[in-house]
């Protein structure tokens, strides 16, 4: 097998929600869409810059999220909103970053909440 066949082994794997993404449900430019995807708050806080210009009791929330483009079909756009549900619980995000690379949608979310 070559490399990029491996690629896109490890890639059906990365988004098969039988071994390792979930499916959520995703409202964008008001229409629903569900696809298995992996949620990554942990790089997002990593990447997180540092700052504190937020409203005491307001705290900022990022996400990092990678949905295959067969499965959602579109690239969605910066400065966007996007909601992400998960196991019955909605979270409104504003889309910072999209990119794609190689058949991958790799989306940077932020929010604020209280």
């Amino acid at each position: 097998m070559d490399f990029k066949a491996q690629c896109d082994a490890d890639m059906a794997v990365f988004h098969n929600s039988a071994e390792f993404a979930t499916v959520a449900g995703f409202w964008y430019d008001r229409a629903w869409y569900e696809a298995p995807a992996v949620l990554d708050h942990e790089a997002a806080a990593e990447r997180q810059r540092k700052s504190n210009d937020n409203a005491p009791g307001v705290s900022e929330l990022e996400a990092l999220v990678y949905v295959a483009h067969k499965d959602l079909g579109f690239i969605p756009e910066r400065n966007h909103e996007f909601a992400i549900k998960v196991a019955g619980v909605t979270q409104e995000y504003n889309i910072l970053k999209a990119d794609y690379e190689d058949g991958e949608i790799i989306l940077e979310l932020g929010a604020y909440v209280e």
